[in-house]
């Protein structure tokens, strides 16, 4: 039924968007910000990677300085490379009481002596250090500090000789305890040969 001078009423339904615009719209979205997170994350893929940027050459020889530095290899790829620092603080001597704990250690294993070996262990490692010393440094190996580093508070020796009759290497380290002596705390000790 139709009233006169009223538009027809059949067609009432809201306005929609057509699914195809809809994936469209969403498309160039997540596209816009795909390009807008890139263009932030890694700011010189904007730029052209012609000829046209030229880096400026040093005029005279290098000096030292902080700031990285800029090698050309090529027109079109630029490499920049990073000053190495070197620390220029003189290293910590270790305690000798710590170096001793180590010579000891050695000693008392080279002297096939398990328990007095055992005994110059830190408390917590006095547990592990017997199943350790038969598989790293059988009793009877002949193994000796060749060269220790360290702190006041730790001494990390490195050590070479034989074990197990080859050729081995390794590390002992021993750590400072509360009443203020050294005790072992580990070691790897591997053959080589």
């Amino acid at each position: 039924m139709t009233y006169p001078g009223l538009p027809d009423q059949q067609n009432n339904r809201p306005a929609t968007v057509k699914p195809g615009v809809a994936v469209g719209i969403l498309v160039a979205v997540i596209a816009l910000v795909a390009f807008c997170i890139t263009g932030f994350a890694a700011p010189g893929f904007l730029l052209r990677k012609g000829p046209g940027l030229s880096l400026p050459t040093p005029t005279s020889s290098p000096a030292t300085t902080s700031s990285p530095t800029s090698t050309t290899e090529s027109p079109t790829s630029t490499r920049v490379s990073r000053p190495r620092i070197t620390p220029t603080r003189n290293p910590a001597t270790p305690p000798a009481q710590g170096v001793q704990v180590i010579v000891d250690f050695l000693t008392k294993i080279a002297g096939s002596d398990k328990p007095g070996a055992i005994a110059l262990a830190c408390e917590v490692q006095k547990r592990f250090m017997d199943d350790k010393i038969d598989s790293l440094i059988p009793l009877g190996s002949r193994v000796q500090v060749t060269s220790v580093n360290g702190t006041s508070r730790f001494v990390l020796a490195d050590v070479a000789g034989v074990a197990k009759g080859r050729s081995a290497k390794g590390i002992v380290i021993s750590d400072l305890k509360a009443d203020g002596g050294f005790c072992v705390t580990t070691f790897s000790i591997r053959t080589t040969g």
